[in-house]
């Protein structure tokens, strides 16, 4: 259910909601761990000015919202093979965006690594060895299926 919230709303209802379910949670006796982590969690909400938990604050904005939004679905980045990946990879047109999205998602680079590939080069270097390693890997698994599948035969 999306329900519309004032644009000067300045946390205060949700500050309300937080209170109401600590009170709730102290009613339902609540481990005393959580309950006092939680009352420093509302201090700390209350202690901050009033516009600190508006989403219009930049400080509030995902990093990446601004930039343009690849042209891969986590689907199709899924189901794809490493062949498929490859392509991609080597694909001139390709966006940077894209590129970076394929280390994060696929081979689980970290966001913030992408600022040491400081070229499109390194980049596309970085992914064709993580996929070297990953079809290493599948060889690896291939080979040992194919050996655990022999000696019980045996």
């Amino acid at each position: 259910m999306a329900t519309k919230t004032p644009n000067n709303d300045d946390g205060g209802a949700l500050l309300k909601v937080l209170s109401a379910h600590f009170h709730a949670l102290v009613s339902a006796r609540s481990d005393e761990i959580v309950l006092r982590q939680y009352a420093a969690l509302l201090r700390f909400l209350r202690s901050r000015k009033p516009d600190f938990l508006q989403d219009t604050s930049p400080r509030m904005r995902r990093p990446d919202s601004t930039g343009p939004l690849p042209t891969l679905s986590d689907e199709e980045l899924q189901r794809a093979s490493l062949d498929e990946i490859e392509k991609i990879v080597s694909d001139e047109t390709r966006a940077r965006k894209d590129l970076e999205y394929v280390a994060i998602h696929r081979f689980g680079v970290p966001r913030g690594s992408m600022r040491s590939f400081s070229n499109r080069q390194m980049l596309i270097d970085k992914l064709r060895t993580l996929i070297s390693n990953e079809r290493a890997h599948e060889t690896i698994g291939l080979v040992a299926r194919e050996r655990a599948s022999l000696s019980s035969r045996s």
